[in-house]
């Protein structure tokens, strides 16, 4: 191990799996060429190393530092691994890093935590003045013991008073400081240091050293990022701009000194969606209002106050007008969507009946209000900046924000963005903790380039891994990758006789269809003889959270062995661990579960945790507004037709390919992969024409698809458990 140079010191295992060492080579070259790397690699890849190891030894030869990030915790704890076995032989320094809420030991919100830590730092400097003012005041007197100059005496006595300031001082900036931070800044961090960097620590354990020490672990942790080679954090750590750009300043670099790797990275895109969306609630519109009222007096003269209440009152009017029978009754907890502008056309009623209100009420064109909202976020970016003051000087016990500045600068970006066709504008209502109905508008962003180009344009290279990332194509128009890419595609390594991909040929799965009595019939059939064939657990992917409670209850009766329900609103944890531990011991029992769910991916069911996974139907999203004005700005954007196969069909297709590599895990494991729907079948495209998925799947995939009759399912599933258990 010792002898290994190049990108290879830091590939910790004895021998490579197929394909891997050529999957480095290309990356290790392609990093050096600033490319970004495009990589699909099934399960057993071994894709995290294959990226790691090349982007370690070019970080080190060119002076950068490796972020890797994921959005499951599955992976991130195979990081925290990886990691360590690359320490064994080399001195890699890594930080895994979680937000601040997680680290918190006082669960403090950010903007709040961040004027305790200005306050913490005037502490520490108000401490050090009073140290001086206590020499300067021992220097007097022992000068005036010597000379009797009675001027010594006033000085002395002018210390004393400056003194009893500072200590006052002092003792109102201890109450509104942190204590934990006070205790980091006191400390030299040599001994963190050294414990951190001995081996990879995982946030729980630097969050216990720190609360032994009663220090914050955070913060500790921000300190030592500069000295990191390797950082091991969350997608929105990235995607996020503005904490990407503290994350830049506490390792001391630009963008352009990251390597990045993103796992999972077929889930870049949504990710990203979430951090570039905007909303506003009616609750927030009125508290804004409020605060004008309260500062009446030093408000520029521009009218903002009549311009937010005709915003709230266009909320208002809309949602209580497009209610229709009993859909009032049916909002709760959750907000609920209301139509407010075609998905197609964008034709939006908020914007529309606002600017013309404004224009009846005297507020002009629309240059004319951006001017006002300008003005209005000025001024409450001076308030908050007052709000701030007040806080650090302990004048409130609560740090307030400027609601003026919130809902002008909302209200100024929607007012451009509405009618763009990369945004949706969304009218959401839900109940309140009085049981009242109130509105929240949303601008939902369909193709978030606006934050994956700028970051795929400025950092010095990066990894996109999935293990159903292809088409690679797609990939680069929706994330807005213009750079030059490698783009690599390694399939499974594992022997082919471990596995048995079935696709049944049953009528296909749509809506119209799928509550025929004959064709619930033949799959409640197909599902018994799978579970009663599968020599271990059966993994079972349903269209729906509907259609898995319906089977649920079918094959809880029919079935002798334990059955586990995936519920929407219910946490997934505790069935997962009862179902593997079945499944570890040996056993046999079944988990319904359906494909938008949390468990078709980023869950690893090796070692017996899954034996058989089916499939039922194809399982599109639901094509609701959102969905429907994703695919049209596709359309928009990329052309007639991209919509359906950019925002649907392929997502879909994506999700099915994750949820078939629940099962093979490793070289040893084995397992069958069942897809029940007519329109995955070789026949497909024939049978089912444009409605036929099969030629979707990657050619290496499909060509492995076994076409069966429904009742030859039992005897497929005998045979292949019969060579293999």
């Amino acid at each position: 191990m010792s002898g290994k140079s190049g990108y290879m010191k830091y590939f910790p295992k004895e021998t490579c799996y197929p394909n891997q060492q050529d999957a480095m080579d290309k990356i290790h070259a392609s990093l050096i060429n600033k490319e970004i790397i495009l990589f699909e690699g099934a399960c057993g890849t071994g894709k995290t190393l294959s990226a790691l190891a090349p982007s370690l030894n070019v970080a080190k030869q060119f002076q950068k530092t490796v972020i890797i990030a994921t959005n499951v915790h599955q992976q991130m704890v195979q990081f925290i691994n990886e990691a360590r076995d690359i320490k064994q032989t080399n001195d890699l320094k890594a930080v895994v890093l979680k937000g601040k809420s997680a680290m918190c030991p006082n669960e403090t919100d950010y903007e709040e935590c961040r004027l305790k830590r200005e306050n913490t730092f005037d502490l520490l400097e108000t401490e050090r003045e009073i140290i001086l003012k206590k020499q300067e005041m021992k220097s007097a007197f022992e000068n005036y013991k010597r000379s009797k100059d009675p001027a010594l005496v006033a000085l002395r006595d002018a210390l004393s008073k400056e003194l009893d300031v500072a200590e006052e001082k002092s003792k109102e900036l201890r109450k509104r400081s942190c204590d934990q931070l006070y205790e980091v800044l006191r400390y030299d961090g040599e001994a963190f240091r050294q414990w951190l960097f001995e081996d990879v620590r995982t946030p729980e354990e630097v969050n216990e050293y720190a609360l032994k020490k009663g220090m914050c672990g955070y913060e500790l942790l921000k300190r030592e990022l500069k000295n990191a080679d390797l950082v091991i954090c969350n997608f929105h750590h990235v995607l996020n701009s503005d904490i990407f750009m503290t994350v830049l300043n506490w390792l001391e670099k630009e963008p352009q000194d990251v390597i990045a790797i993103f796992d999972e990275a077929h889930n870049i895109e949504s990710a990203a969606r979430s951090h570039s969306s905007i909303t506003i609630t009616e609750h927030t519109v009125e508290k804004a209002i409020a605060e004008i009222e309260a500062n009446i007096d030093q408000m520029p003269d521009g009218g903002i106050h009549n311009l937010l209440k005709i915003l709230l009152n266009v909320i208002r009017e809309i949602y209580n007008s497009r209610f229709k029978f009993g859909e009032r009754e049916r909002v709760g907890r959750h907000w609920y969507d209301m139509r407010i502008s075609d998905p197609y056309e964008r034709n939006d009623m908020v914007r529309g009946k606002f600017l013309r209100f404004a224009k009846e009420s005297g507020f002009g064109e629309m240059a004319d209000i951006q001017k006002l909202l300008l003005e209005a976020s000025e001024f409450g970016a001076m308030l908050d900046e007052n709000y701030r003051e007040q806080y650090k000087k302990g004048l409130t016990g609560v740090l307030k924000r400027s609601h003026i500045r919130y809902a002008a600068d909302f209200l100024s970006s929607y007012l451009v963005l509405s009618h763009n066709l990369n945004y949706y504008p969304v009218l959401n209502v839900r109940r309140d903790l009085n049981n009242e109905i109130y509105g929240r508008v949303e601008l939902f962003t369909c193709i978030p380039k606006n934050v994956t180009e700028p970051l795929f344009d400025s950092v010095f290279s990066a990894v996109l891994m999935s293990a159903t990332l292809r088409p690679f194509d797609m990939v680069k128009s929706t994330l807005g990758i213009g750079r030059p890419t490698c783009e690599l595609s390694y399939g499974t390594s594992f022997p082919e006789e471990k596995r048995l991909t079935l696709s049944v040929s049953v009528p296909p799965l749509f809506s119209r269809t799928r509550d025929d009595p004959q064709t619930l019939q033949v799959i409640e059939e197909v599902l018994f003889d799978a579970v009663e064939q599968t020599k271990g657990t059966v993994i079972i992917f349903f269209q729906s959270s509907f259609e898995a409670k319906r089977y649920y209850n079918k094959l809880e009766s029919r079935v002798e062995v334990p059955v586990f329900l995936d519920e929407v609103g219910v946490s997934s944890q505790e069935v997962r661990e009862d179902f593997f531990r079945i499944g570890e011991s040996g056993g046999k029992a079944v988990l319904v579960s359906y494909l938008w769910g949390t468990l078709s991916e980023g869950i690893d069911y090796r070692d017996g945790r899954g034996r058989t996974v089916i499939i039922v139907g194809v399982g599109y999203p639901a094509l609701n507004d959102r969905m429907n004005a994703v695919e049209s700005a596709y359309d928009h954007m990329f052309g007639y037709g991209a919509g359906w196969e950019y925002a649907v069909q392929i997502p879909t297709i994506r999700k099915i390919r994750q949820a078939m590599g629940r099962v093979v895990r490793s070289p040893d494991d084995y397992g069958a992969r069942i897809l029940l729907d007519g329109r995955f079948t070789t026949e497909a495209p024939n049978n089912f024409g444009k409605f036929s998925v099969f030629e979707i799947f990657p050619p290496d995939e499909r060509d492995e698809f076994i076409d069966v009759e429904p009742e030859k399912v039992k005897y497929s599933l005998m045979n292949f458990f019969q060579d293999n258990a």
